[in-house]
């Protein structure tokens, strides 16, 4: 691990991934945004906020997805969720008010930065640290992510594995990439919503199929 990004005649190259057209991509929100929007909020560059969102050193909307609907709940939901005296999990009903999963279709082949095995994290000189470090190393993940957007000029967005559903697949794609390549209207020419695969989860049905979906990671939603 090294907190530090490389200085800035590194010459190593990140490994470029293709995410393709059709990609099904998996969105928990706030009910009140609608589920492509991009979020234009700079975190602190030392406090808070999430693995790669921009900041006032490199400003830019980002937009956290994953390719299986179970992974997109388990980053958002099981962050620090601890486990009880019987191994199981309580997920309040506060965590979930106003949340809905969402489904959309990508309309558009994106590249993006390969963050998901030793080699690729070797060619951006780093190691597993950068994508399972948890939040109160935050401020040196974004400081990463940054660099690593000045060496991919051409990247939409990186990948790399859940830390909360290891194995998996998780994505963060950048506002302002992506409107370059399709323009100012990119949320709604980059991804379709699609509708039948949207679901509530803050309801008696919502929390239903929730926990019904979270039973293998030992999680329910309390207060049913």
């Amino acid at each position: 691990m090294t907190l530090a990004p490389p200085p800035a005649d590194y010459d190593g190259t990140p490994v470029r991934h293709a995410l393709l057209r059709g990609t099904c991509l998996w969105h928990v929100h706030k009910r009140a945004y609608p589920a492509g929007s991009f979020n234009s909020v700079p975190s602190s560059p030392m406090f808070g906020g999430g693995r790669f969102d921009s900041t006032d050193d490199d400003r830019y909307p980002y937009w956290y997805a994953a390719l299986d609907e179970r992974t997109a709940l388990a980053e958002i939901l099981l962050r620090d969720l601890p486990y009880d005296r019987r191994g199981a999990r309580a997920l309040t009903r506060e965590a979930v008010e106003g949340r809905r999963i969402s489904g959309l279709t990508l309309t558009r082949d994106l590249d993006l930065v390969r963050l998901i095995d030793e080699v690729d994290l070797a060619a951006v000189a780093q190691d597993q640290w950068l994508v399972i470090a948890t939040g109160h190393e935050y401020a040196q993940t974004r400081a990463w992510g940054h660099w690593l957007r000045g060496k991919a000029p051409w990247a939409h967005g990186f990948i790399w594995h859940s830390r909360r559903d290891h194995g998996r697949p998780v994505i963060v794609l950048f506002g302002d990439r992506c409107a370059t390549a399709f323009g100012t209207d990119y949320e709604k020419k980059l991804l379709h919503e699609v509708s039948d695969l949207a679901t509530d989860l803050d309801d008696k049905a919502g929390a239903e199929w929730l926990n019904g979906l979270l039973a293998p990671y030992r999680v329910a939603v309390s207060g049913l």
